[in-house]
């Protein structure tokens, strides 16, 4: 055994701070009787220890076992340093460091320690809305610099009290260097201000708390029990969370979710619903394991359930005492969907408002296209012009990002993102290659469900969920949010990435970047929108060589100009070959043909009169069957606008998957509108499922599901033509169409059961959320072609 001592540097890189890690070295090092020194340096923790070698071994085995939860090592580097004496082992303040890669937790929801507190009588927390530990609570949202220290986020200006004080300072308290601690005395409270109509609202007391003290009950239950009242009553608050304003009300009262409605300016789009625990959940939802792993890990992302029919429902609470009337969600709530957006609460305070109410809609407070609220005073200006709201509830908490909830299904049987934001931003994506961390680049993704990517050598930092940058309020917040994140990871880009549309409001910012640093010599590249879709995949899965890519959505820009959307890449490094795509129709153009179903349809029909599926060369799906059912020509607007497309008058060339399954739709009387995006094919998809639940009943359910087993057997029969000529046996699925549940199932089914591999995006959304990170692997490709040239 080797007895000489020795002192070691060792790095740290990973999930390493705001998660207990220092504490917790600390702690180790104490138990084990070793002597030296912890840090935070910039986003990594280094650790300094005077011992043996088999000591720091066993040291170093000992933290990867034991870590803190919500942490998480990437790599460990040790040197060896001069020696040095210690007399104890000590947590050093913060060192702002240097440009390694830095890496920040996601907000964390409650921990189970803190909620049971937050309902202990006996427990000097009772009722905190803000109770926290090191092991939970915000993160990115309050953070303003890296080392995340209290001092660098917004809990600066809640100075601590003489008690939350002594247990930070306290190493064996799990609240040790807990940034975020608080408590009745030190930490934000919730405030409220009621609108003119709700000033004399009397809330409804609190039963069997004699032993509480009354500055308890005023600072931290009235607020709560107002709130309470006024949803009880039908009205609609504002609440404000942990990465921006939610509106609130009853999804039990229908005039309180039509309000609701009218405020936010969405007519049929389904809304999430929070629940108190897994229970209540069960009630009303189907939930598999993989599901509620989902639901109760920290992130607390909405997760898509399959909601219990009124019958399924009926039958689960047929012995219980309340009626059944009292206990069904309004239809209100969920419209058309067969699913319901579940989640459960990440803060204390939600916790408090769900005890007593009942499961609620929980929405993000921003109106119509708009992005999400999360300054108090642009709240304060909505609740005085906004007669429909009827509160806001408050607290001085400053919220330094805005980050909507996450949302996510399960497929598969794994998770798959459908909106990356809370609970998993900024936690970077490893992607494995040979940069350095010198090797920088900025991806601006595209102009829908935006998001952008920053990657430093083999890390990429996906940005949350921005939505679609149609306004000015939403452009200027997707660049703030690029410049805040490259200063906080401490990234310049050597390489931007955008899209090949020239008018998407991203690929004028990357342009715009670029002329505004000339003396910084980026270069720029272009990246065609369904080849970032393929390279997303391939980046997840670390796919090497020729990939077939099928990529199916509404519509990207083309290399010809033209619209496609229905396409089969070959795809290897940096490259794609266009290998085959659905055959071109000319479609009616403009901003509205992406909503009116009806147009799509008319193409068609327009373009099977004329000779469409006679003609020889590209993929053509037969829809003939579904067109002779249809009587979509009695539509008064039907010579028009097959005037229109006869005299090519606003017409497009269109490859699109996702304007054919809103053609479909249209074509079979299911739905002629998107009232919101891709509703059309979503009421097609709940038409073949009652195929699959009803065989024979429907013939319009019945050519519902046939048309998605026909797209499904097309891609196999592409897939397998490709296979033959390329030598690939690699597939990648991808594009916003493969969010149908349906057609995914098959095709996994079809490809698998013919021997491909098939993979499809799990951490980003196969939708236009994930085009950055393709956007940027295809960079990071370039670089390591172009290094390799050099």
């Amino acid at each position: 055994m080797n007895k000489e001592i020795i002192t070691e540097k060792i790095k740290i890189w990973g999930i390493v701070q705001g998660v207990g890690f220092r504490p917790f070295v600390a702690k180790l090092a104490d138990k084990m009787g070793m002597k030296g020194e912890v840090l935070n340096i910039g986003g990594l923790v280094d650790v300094i220890l005077t011992d043996t070698k088999d000591n720091i071994d066993l040291f170093i085995e000992t933290l990867k076992k034991e870590k803190p939860k919500p942490s998480e090592i990437v790599h460990i580097k040790r040197e060896q340093l001069i020696l040095r004496e210690f007399n104890s082992f000590n947590i050093l303040e913060s060192d702002s460091g240097n440009d390694d890669i830095a890496m920040i937790p996601a907000d964390l929801a409650i921990c189970t320690d803190c909620l049971q507190e937050l309902f202990d009588e006996s427990n000097p927390r009772f009722m905190h809305p803000f109770i926290s530990c090191m092991a939970c609570g915000p993160r990115y949202t309050i953070i303003d610099k890296i080392p995340y220290d209290r001092e660098n986020t917004s809990m600066i200006e809640f100075p601590m009290c003489k008690f939350c004080n002594k247990e930070y300072t306290n190493r064996e308290d799990r609240r040790y260097h807990a940034q975020t601690i608080s408590c009745h005395d030190c930490g934000p409270m919730i405030e409220y201000k009621l609108s003119e109509n709700n000033r004399e609202a009397a809330s409804i007391g609190f039963i069997g708390l004699e032993n509480v003290s009354e500055k308890i009950i005023k600072k931290a239950m009235l607020p709560i029990a107002t709130a309470w009242t006024l949803i009880s009553f039908g009205n609609v608050i504002a609440f404000k969370g942990v990465g921006g304003y939610n509106l609130i009300c009853s999804p039990f009262n229908r005039e309180a979710i039509i309000k609701l409605r009218k405020i936010k300016g969405r007519e049929e789009k389904p809304f999430a619903v929070m629940f108190k625990d897994m229970e209540q959940i069960k009630k009303y939802c189907h939930v598999n394991k993989e599901e509620e792993n989902l639901l109760t890990s920290s992130a607390r992302p909405i997760v898509l359930l399959l909601r219990k029919s009124e019958e399924e429902f009926i039958n689960d609470v047929n012995d219980k005492a309340k009626s059944i009337a009292e206990e069904l969600f309004c239809d209100e709530t969920y419209r058309s969907s067969r699913f319901i957006g579940c989640f459960l609460p990440s803060m204390a305070a939600q916790y408090m408002l769900l005890e007593h109410s009942g499961p609620l809609i929980v929405t993000s407070a921003n109106l119509s296209d708009m992005p999400m609220i999360k300054d108090d005073e642009e709240m304060f200006k909505l609740l005085d012009k906004e007669p429909l709201l009827s509160g806001v509830f408050y607290n001085e908490r400053k919220i330094r990002i805005i980050l909507d909830d996450s949302v996510v299904r399960v497929i598969d049987g794994q998770p798959q993102m459908i909106r990356r934001s809370k609970g998993y931003a900024p936690m970077p994506l490893y992607i494995n290659n040979i940069l350095t961390k010198d090797q920088m680049i900025l991806a601006v993704g595209g102009q829908l469900k935006s998001s952008f990517c920053l990657s430093k050598g083999s890390f990429a930092y996906v940005s949350q969920y921005f939505g679609d940058l149609d306004s000015n309020e939403a452009i200027t917040i997707y660049e703030k949010n690029i410049y805040r994140m490259k200063e906080l990871f401490r990234v310049k880009p050597q390489l931007v990435v955008c899209d090949m549309h020239p008018n998407y409001n991203t690929t004028k910012f990357a342009e715009n970047y670029i002329n505004n640093n000339l003396e910084d010599k980026i270069e720029l590249i272009r990246v065609q929108h369904h080849h970032a879709h393929v390279a997303s995949v391939m980046a997840e899965h670390d796919l090497k060589g020729a990939v077939i890519g099928v990529a199916f959505d509404g519509t990207g820009y083309g290399t010809d100009g033209a619209v496609w959307g229905g396409e089969f890449l070959i795809c290897e490094g940096a490259e794609f070959i266009r290998a085959s795509h659905l055959e071109y129709i000319n479609m009616l153009g403009g901003d509205s043909s992406m909503k009116e179903g009806w147009k799509s349809a008319m193409s068609y029909v327009y373009a099977y009169e004329n000779g469409y599926n006679n003609r020889k060369g590209d993929i053509h799906l037969d829809i003939s069957e579904i067109i002779k059912f249809s009587n979509i020509k009695e539509n008064s607007n039907w010579e028009i606008v097959s005037a229109a497309l006869k005299h090519g008058v606003n017409n497009i060339k269109s490859s699109s998957v996702g304007r054919i399954f809103d053609a479909v739709a249209a074509l079979l009387d299911i739905q002629d509108v998107n009232r919101y995006e891709g509703e059309c094919a979503i009421m097609l998809e709940n038409a073949a499922v009652k195929a699959l639940k009803f065989p024979g009943k429907s013939r319009q359910n019945d050519l519902a599901l046939k048309f998605h087993y026909d797209v499904a057997e097309m891609i196999l029969n592409q897939c397998k033509k490709h296979r033959a000529k390329y030598k690939t046996n690699k597939v990648a699925l991808t594009g916003g169409v493969f969010q149908n549940k349906i057609l995914m199932d098959k095709s996994l089914e079809l490809l698998r059961n013919d021997d491909f591999e098939a993979y499809y995006n799990i951490s980003v959304s196969p939708n236009d959320g994930g085009i950055c990170l393709g956007q940027n692997y295809i960079g990071m490709q370039y670089l390591i072609s172009k290094s390799n040239i050099n």
